[in-house]
């Protein structure tokens, strides 16, 4: 067991012992087994290190059904880092030559192509401006409409920008696998980009890519530098609608929404999304249970589409079937990944579009 690994050992130590966040885990609701919960996961890295247990098949397979969507970290009341422990026993996996085949393909494709997605390289960064809107892979491969109706927003906002990062990976997926050197590289790119653009504000578009920037770099040992800004496109918007910026025409229809993945490790960022909503309907939100602090990522976190993905199809699938309970003729989101899923999974009981599009659409 590597020295890395070791040093979340009071992390793995103490929620082997503790249930407490157990009923957030939305693998484990779906899964049904106790081994697909916080405290099970830790429970088996811990076990590895006291060589009650080996990193076989199928105790990899187990420890890569973590989503890495940090709920159980949002929900305790010590602050615990497990799923920066659970990343930290994917590398050990990784760096043993036992991870999964799937994990190995993500891995040839992210060093080869900067995405899992295409066999096509990021396109380079054009131009410079104090604001640079982060694109990465997720949104220009998945969703391009979502990077053009964010475009669409920043400009009624009256913020100049230009794009960095367009089919360009954020750090967070190789993380979250254990491929902390192949994170390291996209970080570095991102970096890169960033600076070249000499932007002081970087805009993300979900909370993943907030996550990415401002808590997985660190971990990596690249912190942003000194003077750089990280603002969600989110908060924009709802300063926008409160100082008349940005106006919107009412959209008629019943809405219900789902939070991005990561959402619950920005305390403030579900409000804001949702005074977003209420200036853009005539009737509230129908909410789901799972969501805010609580939100259910579905089945796209942590690379769940690449190594489970029929775990994945029946989480996101579990997604609709609650936003459909709800009655609402509309299900939102902008987060691209979850979006693509949606959309692939979704059928005549619930229409599924983009929040950013939607918003784009309606601006007055």
């Amino acid at each position: 067991m590597s020295a890395f690994l070791t040093e979340h050992a009071p992390v793995y130590n103490g929620c082997r012992f503790c249930l407490m966040c157990r009923h957030v885990c939305p693998v484990g609701r779906t899964t049904k087994r106790e081994a697909n919960t916080p405290h099970g996961w830790a429970l088996l890295i811990a076990s590895v290190e006291r060589g009650q247990m080996t990193w076989n098949a199928e105790a990899v397979d187990t420890l890569y059904q973590c989503a890495q969507c940090s709920l159980c970290l949002a929900s305790c009341v010590t602050d615990r880092p497990l799923p920066s422990a659970i990343a930290a026993a994917r590398a050990d996996v990784v760096s043993i030559g036992a991870a999964p085949a799937a994990v190995s393909d993500v891995d040839a494709h992210l060093r080869q192509w900067g995405n899992p997605y295409q066999p096509l390289e990021p396109q380079p960064s054009t131009g410079a401006a104090p604001t640079a809107l982060y694109v990465g892979a997720d949104a220009h491969y998945l969703r391009p409409q979502t990077v053009t109706a964010a475009q669409r927003l920043l400009k009624a906002l009256g913020i100049e920008h230009v794009l960095i990062g367009a089919g360009l990976s954020s750090a967070y997926l190789p993380h979250a696998l254990g491929l902390r050197d192949t994170a390291r590289v996209l970080g570095q790119s991102a970096l890169h980009d960033l600076a070249t653009a000499g932007s002081s504000r970087l805009i993300v578009l979900t909370p993943r890519d907030a996550h990415a920037f401002q808590h997985v770099l660190p971990e990596l040992g690249l912190p942003l530098p000194d003077g750089i800004e990280v603002v969600d496109l989110m908060t924009l918007l709802a300063q926008g609608l409160e100082t008349g910026r940005l106006k919107l025409r009412p959209v008629e229809e019943s809405l219900t929404y789902h939070d991005p993945a990561l959402t619950p490790l920005f305390v403030a960022r579900a409000a804001l999304a949702r005074r977003v909503l209420a200036a853009l309907m005539t009737t509230p939100v129908r909410e789901m249970f799972w969501r805010e602090g609580r939100a259910a990522p579905g089945g796209t976190a942590g690379g769940l589409e690449f190594t489970h993905p029929q775990l994945a199809q029946q989480m996101t699938q579990e997604r609709l079937t609650e936003a459909t309970a709800t009655g609402a003729d509309l299900l939102v989101t902008e987060d691209p990944v979850a979006l693509a899923h949606l959309l692939t999974q979704a059928n005549d009981s619930i229409r599924v579009e983009g929040l950013y599009e939607l918003l784009a659409r309606q601006i007055s």
